[in-house]
């Protein structure tokens, strides 16, 4: 079944009369139409709007009107015109003029503004709404072959722009230049702008979240980061771990720990186990180097949004499938309180999984400003 036939069923799989699709990411993948505006103009709203047993309707705000008609596969489209029409008040209209029978809708609840379900129910007093964004999630989850191709085209040109420009990297620099560097080389690669980038070294790799500064990094330190761009609507997420030159004997002995256990993790994915099961198997290889284990979730969905259903933690029972995408991510602290972090893309295969970058992190820690060339 194509895309667009399972994507005419999601009113039938929800129960639902008709279904809305409104988050940026959702909207995206319902109307394959990426508009900038509906992820940074939030008032600015577009909805996909599925119709049991009827054509699908695009409305969009009237600046967007030549976009929407260029990308959307959705015929019939409407338009309303910003500040002079409340987005909200013409998705009632559409719906008013449907006459459901049932009178159930769904929505995406979780993106949804209080003041607009409360607007909306006020217009729709009879109809009951109730939250998909679940379940539009749930079709995400499992890519086409053309969604794993642009995912990993993505992977792929973040990873080579890091390899790039850590080669190119020397002590002495600041964290800045280094980051703007990966940053520069994504972009130039073929990004349509950076996601985010997250950089620290020495005592700041502990910060989960941290943001490149003009610290110079010193000798036998450590540097983390994990990096991010955006490929229209689709996303990449990369992390690694390097050194400044002449790393500890602690330094090499908890990257190659922590290397085995990403590896360890990545091999056991396979269709049929449970998202639970891998962010486990994870932790055990953790326990087993004896190496203390923190992370809340060691992974996740990845494709239009950043961190897809379903994520791999503890209590997720959803079973995995063949076309699935994960980042597997473990990251740890080292007995001195540096922080190490590898990230990885692969899709789930017929047996197991293919690695979605251009290969794993090096067995030995990588060093800057030093040529890269080994793959694994």
């Amino acid at each position: 079944m194509s895309k667009q036939n399972k994507l005419l069923e999601l009113p039938n799989l929800a129960n639902v009369d008709l279904l809305v699709a409104m988050s940026p990411e959702n909207f995206a993948y319902v109307s394959e139409s990426y508009i900038l505006t509906v992820e940074l103009v939030r008032p600015r709203h577009a909805y996909a709007i599925l119709i049991k047993d009827d054509d699908p309707i695009l409305l969009v705000c009237s600046i967007e009107k030549y976009h929407a008609q260029e990308e959307s596969w959705i015929n019939d489209q409407r338009y309303y015109v910003e500040f002079a029409d409340n987005p909200i008040e013409e998705l009632a209209k559409i719906i008013k003029n449907k006459k459901l029978k049932n009178n159930k809708i769904g929505m995406d609840l979780g993106y949804l503004p209080q003041k607009d379900f409360q607007i909306l129910s006020n217009l729709l007093p009879q109809t009951e709404i109730i939250d998909t964004t679940d379940i539009v999630a749930s079709m995400r989850s499992v890519k086409s072959e053309d969604e794993v191709k642009h995912t990993e085209s993505a992977a792929k040109i973040t990873h080579s722009a890091v390899i790039e420009a850590m080669e190119n990297s020397r002590l002495g620099e600041t964290e800045k230049i280094m980051a703007d560097r990966i940053t520069t080389g994504i972009i130039n690669k073929g990004s349509i702008g950076s996601l985010f980038t997250v950089f620290a070294s020495g005592p700041r790799t502990k910060l989960a979240h941290a943001q490149p500064t003009d610290r110079k990094p010193k000798e036998s330190e450590i540097i983390r980061f994990d990096v991010g761009g955006t490929f229209k609507s689709w996303k990449s997420d990369f992390a690694r771990t390097y050194s400044t030159g002449k790393p500890t004997n602690t330094q090499k002995e908890y990257y190659k720990n922590l290397k085995e256990v990403q590896e360890e993790t990545i091999n056991f994915v396979r269709p049929g186990i449970t998202a639970e099961d891998v962010f486990l198997k994870c932790k055990s290889s953790f326990e087993e180097r004896n190496m203390p284990f923190f992370m809340p979730q060691i992974g996740h969905s990845f494709g239009i949004e950043l961190h897809e259903y379903p994520m791999l933690r503890p209590g997720e029972k959803t079973v995995i499938k063949k076309g699935m995408v994960f980042n597997v991510e473990p990251a740890g602290f080292d007995k001195d309180g540096m922080c190490y972090h590898l990230e990885d893309l692969l899709v789930v295969t017929d047996e197991g999984s293919r690695i979605l970058t251009n290969g794993l992190a090096p067995k030995e820690i990588p060093i800057i400003g030093q040529p890269f060339d080994n793959f694994n």
